[in-house]
């Protein structure tokens, strides 16, 4: 998260992933948070190229269609961020794109969400616990 108004999130890509040019050809995306639930699922993605096969297909994954950008929504998915690029001075660089988020879609149906987040090198991090403190953001 880079800013909340408006919603703007950093994201690398690297340069050799099929994601990278498709990025920049359409300058929007869609960012998925999984859960526990697919881990595997989401490893097989990470470890295939979309270039040579249809991920939704093999890792038995549903795309839905998404309100305002192209890119589809994955419905197995806890939460799909749709996402236009607004700042690609970084890109060259670091491979960092700046997007903003332009619709959030949550599945209300799940309670406690154990999402996973990628730590590097075949290693993930499960959200679980929940703590509340006293915030002045509104």
């Amino acid at each position: 998260m880079l800013e909340f108004e408006p919603p703007l999130v950093g994201c690398v890509i690297s340069n050799r992933n099929y994601s990278f040019s498709l990025l920049q050809a359409t300058n929007e995306c869609v960012l998925n948070i999984p859960t526990l639930e697919i881990a595997e699922k989401v490893v097989g993605c990470g470890n295939t190229s979309g270039a040579k096969i249809d991920k939704f297909e093999r890792f038995g994954l549903t795309p839905k269609p998404a309100a305002l950008v192209g890119a589809p929504l994955i419905e197995e998915c806890f939460v799909n961020l749709e996402c236009r690029v607004v700042d690609t001075g970084m890109v060259a660089k670091y491979c960092l794109f700046v997007l903003e988020v332009v619709k959030a879609w949550i599945d209300p149906a799940v309670k406690n969400p154990r999402t996973i987040h990628h730590c590097g090198n075949g290693n993930f991090m499960v959200v679980g616990e929940k703590i509340r403190l006293k915030s002045k953001m509104k």
